[in-house]
């Protein structure tokens, strides 16, 4: 379920035309900002801390002219003089980070006894300068620091042994770290809950063998940033890093920044991706894109290869949802058009201020990313609604949903069976007929491999009622079976096709 390269492009254009608003949440850890730098991310970037107790060399006297806050951090208990320090002088400052990992030998290296006891000075600090404190910054680790017979591999049970030793501290928010690529992110949010704090994210990126090349971890940057965007237990976030020596094109492909004041493809992807607004409502009738949700449980996002759309929503389980708040114009009769895909087929009950009205079966599409439009009807009365979808059964992806007001029938989109020629494709060139009057029309073609990978889409013009499609730009394409969706105004056709 990866996206190809090629479509990069065409998602930053798509970002684009995108209302954006700057994210409270949203930031990186980075150390050596120029003031070029700074002007130019300070349209997206809320907050950055650079592990140290000072902002950085070049912009530590101009950082406030940019609307960009900086969040010391107390490495470890020896820098806790430099922390005094500088927020006693900088009247800007809220919130003071705790230790950088302390349960790791080579970071802080603190046993949870000695961090208790350095807190009370950290505590000291912010109760005389008015500031909040973030909890020593944990994640897991390979060569850990032990006591009374543990190593502290696991960062929750540093947090309890911590938690337990400093009872009635000030301790404001979580502080996580993470490198798990994949959608591994929500399942090590679920775990901090427990503790019952607004959580911050101060280093994460996919650092596994997940990523094996830039678009992985583009992939992986959408999904997760869409996911702590929406969370709302995350109060802040930082992606790491900035910059690094070796450069974007290098593994693990993390550079948010490329030259002085310039962003790189991720970078771009960063500044784009939507900002939460828990007051959001979706007006019906109208399209609601799926991973704009008010609230969710169990679901992830991924780059979609649809014709349209940015993310779709995937990783579905049973007993997953995600709610949507919505404005009814009218009341009556209306049509839920969902775009899905799978390898499966699956069930979803559509739930509106908690009673069921509508179940739609989702077909199987052959791949992840071949996609279909199906409809189930519901009566809507007007007014503000909470919309829920709700897995009833797994097995597919969803992009987006559109509400229409009134009844469609399935004669107002056909499925037509069309006919390819040569099939197998020993050309480059293929002709597609499709039995329509929709002559001189505008066809979306798109070519999906077996596993549900876009590998072409264009617009083609049909002439009289045929089809002509060149792959040149293709090839050399690996030979195997594909499939062939074309989609016009009111039909659309899906072929299987051979490539030699």
């Amino acid at each position: 379920m990866k996206k190809p390269l090629i479509y990069l492009l065409l998602l930053i254009i798509h970002l684009g035309a995108m209302a954006q608003t700057k994210s409270y949440k949203r930031g990186v850890g980075y150390g050596y900002h120029s003031e070029t730098d700074m002007q130019q991310f300070s349209s997206f970037l809320s907050w950055w801390y650079n592990w140290a107790a000072q902002p950085d060399v070049a912009i530590r006297n101009t950082y406030q002219n940019f609307g960009v806050d900086f969040t010391p951090m107390a490495w470890n208990a020896q820098g806790i003089t430099a922390v005094n320090t500088w927020v006693t002088s900088d009247e800007n400052i809220k919130y003071i980070l705790g230790f950088n990992e302390p349960n790791f030998k080579d970071q802080a290296n603190m046993t949870p006894t000695q961090a208790v006891a350095a807190w009370e000075n950290l505590q000291n600090i912010a109760a005389n300068n008015g500031l909040e404190l973030v909890a020593p910054a944990v994640n897991y680790c390979g060569s850990c620091v032990q006591e009374n017979g543990t190593t502290y591999t696991n960062p929750f049970t540093y947090l309890d042994d911590f938690f337990e030793a400093c009872t009635g501290c000030q301790i404001d928010y979580l502080a996580l770290h993470w490198y798990g690529g994949g959608a591994s992110m929500p399942g090590y949010i679920d775990d901090a809950r427990k503790y019952g704090k607004k959580i911050w994210v101060t280093e994460f990126a996919a650092w596994d063998n997940s990523v094996t090349n830039a678009a992985a971890q583009y992939q992986y940057l959408a999904g997760t940033v869409n996911f702590l965007e929406r969370d709302p237990d995350i109060y802040r976030y930082a992606w790491f890093i900035g910059r690094t020596s070796a450069g974007i094109n290098t593994y693990p492909y993390i550079d948010l920044y490329a030259d002085d004041g310039e962003l790189t493809p991720l970078g771009e992807l960063y500044h784009d991706i939507p900002v939460y607004d828990s007051m959001q409502r979706f007006t019906v009738p109208g399209r609601i894109e799926v991973e704009e949700y008010y609230r969710m449980k169990g679901l992830f996002s991924e780059i979609t290869s649809d014709t349209d759309g940015f993310l779709n929503i995937g990783w579905t389980d049973a007993g997953d949802w995600a709610d949507y708040k919505i404005t009814v114009q009218n009341s009556g009769m209306h049509t839920l058009k969902a775009r899905v895909s799978g390898t499966s087929s699956g069930t979803i009950n559509f739930l509106v201020d908690n009673q069921q009205l509508a179940t739609l079966n989702t077909p199987s599409t052959g791949g992840w990313q071949s996609w279909r439009t199906v409809n189930v009807q519901l009566n809507l009365e007007p007014g503000e609604h909470l919309l829920r979808m709700y897995v009833k059964k797994a097995g597919f992806n969803i992009n987006w949903m559109e509400l229409v007001e009134g009844e469609v029938s399935a004669s107002e989109f056909k499925w037509l069976k069309a006919s390819i020629f040569p099939n197998p494709v020993a050309d480059r060139i293929i002709h597609v007929y499709l039995p329509t009057n929709e002559f001189g029309s505008i066809y979306r073609c798109s070519l999906t491999n077996e596993l549900g990978q876009l590998v072409f889409a264009d617009w083609v013009k049909a002439t009289s009622t045929n089809l002509q499609i060149n792959l040149n730009s293709l090839y050399p394409l690996p030979p195997g079976i594909y499939f062939l969706d074309v989609v016009g105004k009111t039909c659309r056709a899906r072929e299987k096709l051979i490539i030699k």
